[in-house]
């Protein structure tokens, strides 16, 4: 088992690892991918818009301020790419524009000396612009201003493209962790289940010895109870004689149910199903146990048909376990209720007690096989009544809570 943990262990660090490692490369891949179509981008635009400001500057110095130049220069260039052209001067008055009708007016363009200076613009419509604005010096002209703005989304088709490697990256490292974390889930399922399992095998070979040395026990026992209550009989004037063969009886009898909850354990349940009359179960039952001086016993059998097909005996070992507990964890004065009810296709069994109740820890344990709190239990009535139950096809619910009681219902096929 060991050696099966280390090697899921490994396989779980393999996956991580793996992940992990796929995830860096891709984020480095993505970034710098997104990166370099960024500055090339960028590069792009820089070296268009001076492309454009050189060509501008030459024929403004070959043939002077002239308004339909610009015009015509993009038609003859097919600077299809340009959101605009401005030239204005120091004032920012603007004195040559693409869309003529802005000529005359004044601009928001700062005006600049010395190198060229770019930034991105948003327009009215919403559309993000590059500008670059740069000196001009026209001959016989004070100094000017030319401002080119581009459209950024022919250049920014690379920085998409990245954005979409980045999208489809994300997509397959999401969808990889995911895998990743399900198969972790899964060996973890499988784990867990493994372990189940090898208890089960345990208990199942605890059971199986159990029940050889029940059933090489109950012979001899039986002899030594018999011959104790033959002595007894004969010795009774004797008091201390008969003090001492009453605890052998009462030790030989805790021994014998000691040997019966055992040998029912461990042998395979087998259901025979018989009409029975609930009334009289619950009435057999109830008068077959002992009840402390302050414990009352309220019934309710709430149910159509008192006929129900089931396996008699079963089911009356089921009830007396579970009553026998109620009865045990009532410390002075309590009530103990026995509920009958039909719920749809079902019967449902209720055992309430005023008892002392169960703290989550016990009450996750009460099930399991040799688990008790008692003095003098075996720790093997709940795990009979869960073993009874389930070949049944029935269920078991255990509800307490410490100095309120518990509750244990037991819901069974209803078959009429």
């Amino acid at each position: 088992m060991e050696i099966k943990t280390n090697k899921k262990l490994n396989q779980r660090f393999i996956v991580i690892s793996a992940v992990a490692i796929f995830t860096a490369l891709s984020a480095f891949s993505a970034i710098s991918t997104y990166e370099i179509a960024k500055s090339s981008s960028e590069e792009s635009l820089k070296s268009t818009a001076y492309f454009i400001g050189i060509t501008l500057d030459q024929a403004l110095n070959r043939t002077g301020i002239d308004e339909s130049l610009i015009s015509e220069i993009m038609e003859k260039q097919r600077w299809e790419h340009i959101a605009y052209i401005i030239l204005y001067d120091r004032d920012r008055k603007i004195v040559l524009h693409s869309n003529p009708k802005l000529i005359g007016q004044t601009t928001t363009e700062p005006f600049i000396e010395g190198i060229p200076q770019s930034t991105y613009l948003t327009l009215k419509t919403g559309e993000i612009v590059y500008v670059m604005n740069m000196p001009v010096h026209i001959h016989s002209v004070a100094p000017m201003v030319l401002s080119i703005a581009l459209h950024t989304y022919p250049s920014m088709e690379a920085v998409r493209s990245a954005k979409l490697h980045m999208f489809i990256l994300l997509t397959i490292v999401t969808a990889m962790w995911t895998l990743a974390f399900m198969f972790i889930y899964y060996l973890k399922k499988t784990d867990l289940m493994e372990r189940k399992a090898l208890v089960k095998e345990r208990f199942a070979a605890v059971g199986e010895m159990a029940a050889v040395l029940a059933h090489e026990i109950r012979t001899p026992l039986s002899s030594i109870k018999g011959f104790a209550q033959y002595l007894s009989e004969k010795l009774k004037e004797n008091g201390r004689a008969a003090e001492g063969l009453s605890v052998i009886i009462n030790e030989s009898s805790r021994l014998e149910n000691l040997a019966n909850d055992l040998l029912i354990y461990a042998r395979p349940p087998e259901v025979k199903i018989q009409p029975l009359s609930l009334g009289q179960l619950i009435e057999e039952v109830t008068g077959m146990l002992t009840y402390g001086d302050g414990v009352t016993v309220e019934t309710e059998i709430a149910v159509t048909n008192d006929t129900l097909n089931c396996d008699r005996e079963k089911l009356k070992q089921v009830l007396i376990n579970i009553i026998s507990n109620a009865v045990d964890s009532i410390e002075e004065c309590g009530k103990i209720y026995i509920i009958v009810r039909e719920n749809k296709k079902a019967i449902k069994f209720t055992i309430k007690d005023t008892g002392k109740g169960m703290d989550n820890s016990v009450l996750r344990d009460a099930s399991r096989p040799f688990f008790t709190t008692k003095v003098k239990g075996t720790g093997l009535g709940l795990s009979i009544v869960d073993n009874l139950v389930t070949a049944m096809g029935g269920t078991i619910l255990i509800e307490s809570q410490v100095a309120m009681g518990t509750s244990v219902t037991v819901t069974l096929p209803c078959e009429r």
